[in-house]
């Protein structure tokens, strides 16, 4: 995990101060007054991108090892506490959503592929495919116009955390876990039927059919196990990418979350808020891969690590 990280941290570095444009340059010229050359070399000072490249890495880095994300170079606030702010919401809409994948994909990929060709399959392909084509902002819209026309209802425009007010917050944020679960549980219901219709082909379950087990046991315990391992991949995938990849949904339902912050942060030319956003997504997927890796463990016990 470690050397991943290292790796990210030195390739966002870099690419940040690749990018054209100076944030000095933009943040002075918005307020408008004639900026001399010297209050820009005195605002590229009091930030620290005067120093060489090396040195602002190696201070950069030493913050991180301090848990110290470093300020905000547009707004002075500390990195941690502008993550903090967001973080809490996108969270629990990544949470929310992958419930909904779950609860959709499993049930109905396995009924699928017990159903294989007919009526049943077709209509589970055909509700997996709809949620591939359709984009979750185009849903939430949709969402949004149906609670609208239909039930004369629009969610909270302002987020309540949970622990204030628990109905408040799951009538705002349980509407894009809906439109963005459903998305995802396209991809993870194909999975699992393909998984499930492949393990039903495997001797063994010809075998304990054979012994006379019951028909539910044998898919509990002997398929369901076994075609699980991809599917809890896929699953795993989504919600680190939910975590901070969905721009244009917070944008539908006026949420704030990394998103949107992301969006902002680069458009700002915020170099410490990019690193630190982009060091917490991938600090998130691979993490995530190591409870997808565990779960593989208390899955299948033929592949635990000894």
């Amino acid at each position: 995990m470690f050397p991943t990280l290292f790796g990210v941290a030195v390739f966002i570095f870099v690419l940040m101060r690749l990018l054209p444009g100076d944030i000095v340059e933009i943040r002075l010229a918005g307020e408008g007054a004639n900026v001399t050359q010297e209050s820009i070399d005195a605002e590229r000072a009091r930030l620290g991108i005067d120093k060489p490249m090396w040195n602002q890495f190696v201070d950069w880095m030493g913050g991180i090892a301090r848990f110290d994300l470093g300020q905000s170079m547009w707004t002075g606030n500390p990195v941690a506490d502008e993550i903090a702010l967001r973080f809490q919401v996108s969270l629990q809409i990544a949470i929310m959503a992958t419930i909904v994948s779950i609860m959709l994909a499993i049930p109905l990929g396995t009924i699928a592929a017990l159903r294989q060709d007919t009526w049943v399959d077709y209509a589970v392909r055909l509700f997996s495919i709809t949620g591939l084509a359709t984009p979750s902002f185009w849903l939430g819209i949709l969402i949004i116009l149906g609670l609208l026309v239909f039930f004369e209802w629009l969610p909270p425009l302002v987020y309540t955390p949970i622990w204030v007010d628990p109905w408040a917050n799951l009538s705002q944020l349980i509407w894009p876990a809906v439109a963005t679960g459903y998305r995802y549980s396209a991809v993870a219901t194909r999975m699992t039927r393909s998984a499930v219709l492949e393990v039903l082909r495997e001797d063994y379950i010809r075998t304990a059919r054979a012994k006379g087990l019951w028909e539910k046991l044998v898919l509990s315990r002997h398929a369901l196990k076994n075609a699980m391992l991809p599917v809890v991949t896929i699953i795993g995938l989504e919600f680190a990418f939910l975590i901070g990849g969905l721009v244009v949904t917070e944008q539908v339902f006026n949420i704030n979350g990394l998103g949107k912050l992301f969006v902002s942060a680069v458009g700002y030319y915020d170099y410490t808020l990019v690193q630190g956003l982009v060091l917490l997504v991938a600090f998130i997927f691979i993490f995530t891969n190591l409870i997808v890796d565990m779960v593989y463990a208390w899955i299948d016990p033929r592949i635990r690590y000894g």
